[in-house]
């Protein structure tokens, strides 16, 4: 058997079982963003819970909840970098006294425009007084960013809504969830607040085809440069 039988004995094997392989897990991933879709559309539609002191567990992302007390400028930055209509600006994230504690959950209040350059910020104002709002939990990741180091506490500015950085600056406790203002609420911007689609679950499932589809591709180019060589061997002959 010469050299080039023996490695396409073995490679056209693999490369069969790579293909195979990489349509079955876009399949797993399929399932494992459904069974997330569909906890989150589980949670969602629950009763609003109360925000308090207690610190909010795991496995809260999408809950709508709602929290009395007041809002506070200390620790209020400007999310960069946020789109909206395709118009460059930023969210408004302000700190929230829970009523009787100590204890903030930062409110994000919503989008404002970029006006002139980022030299001179925009300064959104803190509603005063006592009050209850309403919105939905959301457990922000870490992003990428082009920041060497987390910004200060006092920084007006952040590239990223690193919630655990923010926090283990702050000089206070923070709750682990950001609270997204109700668009009913009249404290924020203009709030138009993603909505979680099966697109993703339908993606993984197309790539899962492709990948499929070029295994059968594979087969059959391969079956025919098989009869190829085998008709080529027997003319020869």
């Amino acid at each position: 058997m010469t050299v080039r039988r023996v490695v396409s004995f073995f490679l056209i094997p693999a490369v069969f079982a790579m293909l195979v392989s990489l349509g079955f897990w876009q399949l797993d991933r399929a399932k494992e963003k459904q069974a997330y879709l569909d906890e989150y559309a589980a949670r969602s539609g629950l009763p609003a819970i109360a925000v308090e002191s207690v610190t909010l567990g795991p496995g809260q992302s999408g809950v709508a909840a709602q929290v009395v007390g007041r809002f506070d400028g200390l620790g209020q930055f400007l999310w960069d970098n946020r789109t909206y209509e395709g118009r460059p600006g930023f969210h408004v994230l302000t700190p929230f006294v829970i009523r009787d504690t100590e204890m903030r959950i930062l409110i994000d209040r919503g989008w404002i425009p970029l006006e002139g350059s980022r030299e001179d910020l925009p300064r959104p104002s803190i509603p005063l007084g006592q009050r209850q709002i309403e919105g939905q939990l959301y457990e922000p990741l870490k992003g990428f960013t082009l920041e060497q180091a987390a910004p200060e506490f006092s920084s007006p500015l952040r590239q990223n809504l690193d919630l655990e950085s923010y926090a283990a600056s702050a000089p206070f406790d923070i709750q682990p969830y950001v609270l997204r203002l109700s668009s009913k609420a009249k404290d924020g911007f203009v709030r138009v607040w993603p909505v979680i689609q099966e697109t993703s679950v339908q993606r993984h499932r197309a790539y899962a085809v492709q990948w499929f589809g070029m295994a059968g591709v594979f087969v059959v180019i391969v079956a025919a440069f098989i009869r190829r060589q085998r008709r080529v061997i027997k003319n020869s002959n």
